[in-house]
């Protein structure tokens, strides 16, 4: 009786692993298209043998485990390529769809429109006297306005949407790192009991891709299952069960823009923007804040540049109506801001330009390094500005008006160039009436000539650039050092009067500050009022929003200024000429690049961008797959094979059923024996 119970219980063994075993090939062919699905396998062993005569018999079989097969180092490779072209596909996308705003290929775009607006102007020049000309001359400003005013609308429209994408790819992650805190509690609490959570693992990969699709993580899996999940170089958002959510949040210093927060404990989450390197979330906001605010920054230097250049020639004409000093296009202004993170009470205030013809378009910065020190430094090119001394409005010199230099009355000066002393300076006068100067250009040039020949200055190798401001009609002496140390100051002389140089304003690369303080550099001034702390940083420019704000302020088309000259109306159009010779012309604030130099520049570079992300994406591509092939080899599901083992296990379970029949046939015979 023993002998034939050991035989039910080994053929229910087998019928019993058979049944499992087909259970697991059943799952493989169903799951056999299911995403991240990892083959698994049942591991059979023998039961343990007992004790017999002549030796030990065995008991049969069982199912040890069900195997998953997976390959750890495929797995974070695929896992890596997977944050590479969630950050390359919004590249790709993004830079593609951010050529829309250069419609040239409709010759619709702006350099179309720049094209036509310089082609009025030489159609005027043809013909100063008719009024048709400049009638079409103002549309077609206007119309270069517009086409300017709606690439600034289309580049915020992108920016505002690629914002909404960073809120939303924040959330996802605060998702997915939930829904693999779930996955790791369900894994610890079956393979603690000694389970395998082989599906409860291929779903966790599977979240853990999809979260390096949008940011870039590392893992650590520790004894009991579970997986910490950390982004942004080394930030834990899944422990365990636990899960530290990102947040969006908005930065003020960045337009009001989301950034990615992190939570710390203290009462702000620490925004990790730097520190995100790879993934969806990287690229969107490289886009929004490099490839986007680059762009903005590009039309609105052009579109500044543009209207201050056409402004300092039509500001100098003379229109039909005998108007002069009026702007074309709307002036630039003075944009001054207080970095969100300043400890002092000190504000910037009063942002006024002071002279046109020596903007640069750059970027300024303010930084105090004590409550009473600071630098101004162009951050632009990295350097300190050059120091100056700018001067107050004189009458503009001219012909029938000019400066007049009287030798023993209005002929010295006397100038400090970085913390060197000149000695007296002696311009080219006369006697009374005096040597008349009948340009600001010509009366620059004396002062620059004559301050850089002191032989005080000489010895010590320091020289000036004297600028007379046509604009602003107010002559500038700077530096030509650009250490912390460049300054000018007039301290002194006889000429101060009759050359606006003594009340003006010197301003230093670095100096002590005391509120109020008025600082005038780059042809821009701005007033700092209250106290500062070490650390502050104030950022001055005077392009921002240029773009967005271009417009046309002209409404009389007499009042087209092209004639040089009063006397020289009807029929003049020399200054006319000089405005046709800016097409031509090459603009430092343009990195030396004339306008449409410069606008192919903005396009080609955005070309440029796009068709590299689209290959990078492309090599990307073709890497996943052959990743994906590799692990399809390991973890796949091969169908042949699964229908080899359904009939081997098929076959096994009918041979169990088969020693099943057998064993009860024998036990039937011994109970028919009678004794």
């Amino acid at each position: 009786m023993n002998g034939l119970s050991s035989l039910f219980d080994i053929a229910r063994s087998a019928l019993t692993t058979s049944q499992q075993a087909l259970t697991v090939v059943g799952h493989n062919v169903a799951n056999v298209n299911t995403p991240g699905y990892s083959r698994q396998e049942t591991v059979l062993t023998e039961r343990p043998p007992v004790n017999g005569q002549p030796g030990m018999v065995g008991t049969g079989v069982q199912a040890q485990s069900i195997r998953r097969y997976t390959d750890q180092f495929i797995n974070r490779q695929l896992t890596t390529v997977q944050q590479n072209l969630g950050r390359l596909s919004v590249s790709r996308e993004e830079l593609f769809r951010l050529q829309n705003v250069f419609g040239d290929s409709n010759n619709q775009g702006i350099a179309a429109r720049m094209n036509d607006f310089f082609r009025g102007l030489q159609d005027v020049s043809t013909d100063p006297n008719g009024l048709a000309a400049r009638s079409v001359l103002l549309a077609n400003a206007k119309q270069l306005a517009s086409s300017v005013n709606q690439v600034s609308s289309d580049l915020i429209t992108a920016k505002q949407s690629l914002n909404f994408q960073v809120q939303q790819t924040v959330t996802e992650i605060n998702s997915l790192s939930k829904q693999i805190a779930t996955l790791n509690s369900q894994i610890v609490t079956a393979e603690v009991t000694g389970q395998s959570a082989n599906d409860l693992r291929d779903q966790r990969d599977l979240a853990l891709n999809e979260l390096a699709s949008r940011i870039d993580v590392t893992t650590v899996e520790s004894r009991t299952g579970a997986l910490t999940v950390f982004a942004a170089r080394g930030q834990v958002l899944v422990e365990e069960s636990s899960v530290r959510e990102l947040d969006a949040i908005e930065d003020p210093d960045n337009e009001g823009l989301l950034s990615v927060g992190y939570s710390t404990g203290g009462t702000r989450p620490l925004s990790i923007d730097a520190l995100i390197s790879n993934g969806r979330l990287r690229s969107l906001l490289d886009v929004r804040d490099t490839t986007v605010r680059d762009l903005e920054v590009s039309f609105d230097r052009l579109s500044a540049t543009l209207a201050n250049a056409v402004n300092g020639l039509h500001r100098q004409g003379y229109g039909l109506d005998g108007s002069t000093g009026l702007d074309l296009f709307n002036p630039v202004t003075v944009s001054a801001r207080a970095v969100s993170a300043n400890q002092g009470t000190a504000a910037i205030t009063g942002g006024t330009i002071t002279a046109n013809s020596l903007l640069m378009f750059h970027d300024y910065e303010i930084r105090f390094s004590s409550g009473s020190t600071y630098s101004i430094v162009d951050t632009t090119t990295g350097d300190t500005i050059r120091g100056n001394y700018t001067g107050t409005a004189i009458p503009t010199p001219s012909a029938d008006n000019p400066v007049s230099i009287v030798t023993g009355t209005s002929d010295t000066l006397t100038v400090t160039v970085d913390g060197v002393a000149s000695g007296t300076i002696t311009l080219a006068g006369g006697a009374s009436p005096g040597l008349s100067y009948p340009s600001g250009t010509a009366l620059a040039q004396e002062i620059q000539n004559k301050i850089n020949a002191d032989a005080s200055l000489q010895a010590a190798g320091k020289t000036v650039a004297v600028t007379y401001d046509t604009t602003t009609s107010r002559l500038i002496v700077t530096s030509n050092d650009r250490t912390a140390a460049s300054a000018v100051n007039v301290t002194g002389g006889t000429a101060g009067a009759s050359l606006g140089l003594v009340a003006g304003t010197s301003t230093s690369a670095s100096g002590t500050y005391a509120s109020p303080a008025t600082l005038t550099f780059e042809g821009l001034s701005v007033t700092l009022t209250g106290a500062a702390a070490t650390g502050d940083v104030f950022k001055i420019d005077s392009y921002s929003h240029a773009a967005r704000d271009l417009s046309v302020v002209l409404t009389n088309p007499s009042s087209i200024a092209a004639s040089s000259t009063r006397a020289g109306i009807p029929g003049n159009n020399t200054n006319l000429l000089s405005m046709v010779a800016l097409q031509q012309r090459r603009f430092a604030s343009l990195n030396d690049g004339t306008l449409n130099d410069a606008y192919r520049a903005i396009a080609a570079e955005l070309g440029v961008a796009a068709q590299t992300a689209d290959r990078e994406q492309e090599a990307k591509e073709i890497l996943k797959d052959q990743i994906e092939t590799l692990r399809a080899q390991v973890s796949g599901v091969s169908m042949d094979e699964e229908l080899v083992n359904l009939i081997k296990f098929q076959r096994g379970f009918e041979a169990a059923s088969r020693l099943v029949r057998v064993t009860d046939e024998m036990f039937q015979t011994l109970l028919s024996i009678k004794p």
